[in-house]
């Protein structure tokens, strides 16, 4: 914990971020498809939502609720289901560290499962929109993100993401979730719905999950 601690006061000291909006990973916290971003909600802003997670080992089913409770700070839990076992609740929270700097990085810090359910996991995530975007044949790749963190538990180590937008509506995604890699894509389907689906744990598994959304 104490190698934790001094990743999160080196990221705390060199950066403060701007909020931006947020969806739910897979697993409920905001964040890409499994790991965590530097975005949250705004104030009364909320998402609910389920997933189903589908692997060779096992299937989990979970659902989800977040809430911006004050600015940066955002709370949330979720309820998953390994199959052929109970159900576990997870409690959460995630903390945006409130001035921005002159590069525009976004910083939070958070926690997965407060309550240690399963395995109590903080982390520290940088997040950072970079300029400009790519003309690709079928549409222009735009707001391309990359995120890099830290976190013990769960997400074990280093874990890093991208993601960009291709065309209109197709949020676009790729991370690495501290052991694995996964690739997945979120499409709003409806207002305030949108659905999210992925290859997991090295592409050998796959989710698919549906969230919506605050109007505002």
């Amino acid at each position: 914990m104490s190698r934790f601690a001094t990743v999160v006061a080196v990221v705390v000291m060199a950066a403060m971020p701007m909020a931006a909006w947020a969806s739910p990973s897979l697993l409920g916290p905001t964040g890409l498809l499994l790991i965590p971003t530097a975005e949250a909600l705004g104030v009364s802003q909320w998402n609910v939502g389920a997933s189903v997670l589908s692997g060779d080992s096992e299937d989990v089913t979970a659902l989800y609720a977040n809430v911006g409770v004050f600015k940066g700070l955002e709370v949330g839990a979720s309820r998953a289901k390994p199959e052929g076992t109970g159900a576990e609740t997870f409690v959460n929270a995630k903390l945006l560290l409130p001035q921005p700097m002159p590069l525009e990085l976004s910083v939070a810090v958070g926690v997965i499962d407060i309550t240690d359910q399963v395995d109590t996991s903080p982390y520290v995530v940088v997040s950072h929109t970079l300029g400009g975007g790519l003309i690709l044949r079928h549409g222009a790749l735009s707001s391309p993100q990359v995120h890099v963190g830290f976190g013990s538990g769960q997400l074990d180590g280093l874990f890093a993401g991208v993601s960009a937008k291709l065309g209109d509506r197709l949020d676009v995604m790729a991370e690495y979730d501290g052991s694995q890699i996964n690739l997945g894509a979120r499409l709003p389907v409806a207002r305030n719905v949108e659905v999210t689906a992925a290859a997991l744990d090295g592409l050998n598994d796959f989710g698919v999950g549906v969230s919506v959304g605050s109007p505002w």
